[in-house]
């Protein structure tokens, strides 16, 4: 017990002396720096690096802020700066007004609409982060790590069609990408029922189609179609298309672990599950 609390003291005194070691540098370079634009850029660097890795330099933080806003008095940038500020010190209130204030002014600069969700994330109120990235998509519909954001609130909320309209519009400007096809293929089964399991089971295989070594999608396609050739009633030959893919994605997992060269022990193990999970 006292090992592990020394060695926890230590690793601590060890980050806050990188974190001391790298502030120490970026005050170098500002004084160095020459070049204008290049010096407010380090300095706005440096007061993000102290909020994010040194807590109570915020003597470093003010003074950035200042010789900031004396050379740029109405920037939004610097705005943002004011309202991390107040967002480390747990001003709730002061950063919302700041941000709701900086909408106001330019309704197109996004980075506030985020800033205002990660605060009511950081509150614990879902709802009002639910309803302020909506906000935010119906200008910026294109901000795909968004739409996952929202998909993610919706899933912990159990909102899961919700999140399926998320996942639509990802695949809509990014059909290609597999993981989205994976991840509506994922929302579709934990939903269940024969329909929502026929569409999650054609939606791995595109995500397997579109990457072989996509393995949740193999896994997917496995269970997916496991399931379904045992529920209902339903034709044997459908029954036999039914295993028949079950069958392919055994052997496509099989295939993946035996190329990555894993123990054996690994793929015999691995073997032994897919055989009780499958239906042939």
């Amino acid at each position: 017990g006292i090992n592990a609390e020394y060695g926890g003291a230590v690793k601590q005194l060890d980050m806050e002396a990188q974190a001391q070691a790298m502030l120490n540098k970026a005050k170098e370079e500002v004084s160095q720096i020459k070049v204008e634009k290049e010096k407010w850029d380090v300095y706005e660097q440096l007061c993000v690096a102290a909020l994010d890795l040194c807590p109570g330099k915020m003597k470093v933080v003010n003074r950035c802020i200042q010789k900031l806003a004396e050379q740029f008095p109405s920037s939004l940038r610097v705005s943002m700066l004011e309202g991390l500020k107040s967002e480390y010190l747990k001003k709730w209130d002061d950063a919302l007004e700041m941000y709701n204030s900086m909408i106001e002014y330019e309704p197109t600069f996004p980075a506030p609409y985020k800033r205002k969700v990660s605060i009511y994330k950081a509150q614990g109120k879902i709802p009002e982060a639910v309803s302020e990235l909506n906000t935010y998509l119906d200008t910026f519909s294109c901000d795909h790590e968004s739409w996952l954001e929202l998909t993610d609130l919706y899933i912990g909320q159990q909102c899961y069609k919700q999140a399926l309209f998320c996942v639509e519009e990802l695949l809509l400007q990014h059909p290609h990408n597999h993981l989205f096809h994976q991840r509506y293929a994922d929302i579709l089964h934990t939903l269940g029922g024969k329909e929502n399991l026929e569409a999650s089971c054609k939606y791995y295989c595109k995500a397997a189609e579109l990457n072989s070594s996509n393995v949740r999608a193999l896994y997917g396609v496995l269970m997916s179609s496991s399931t379904l050739a045992s529920i209902g009633k339903i034709s044997a030959k459908v029954k036999s298309d039914h295993q028949t893919l079950a069958a392919w994605a055994c052997d496509m997992i099989e295939e993946y672990y035996k190329a990555q060269r894993v123990d054996k022990s690994v793929i015999v193990e691995t073997a032994s599950v897919l055989d009780k999970l499958s239906l042939k």
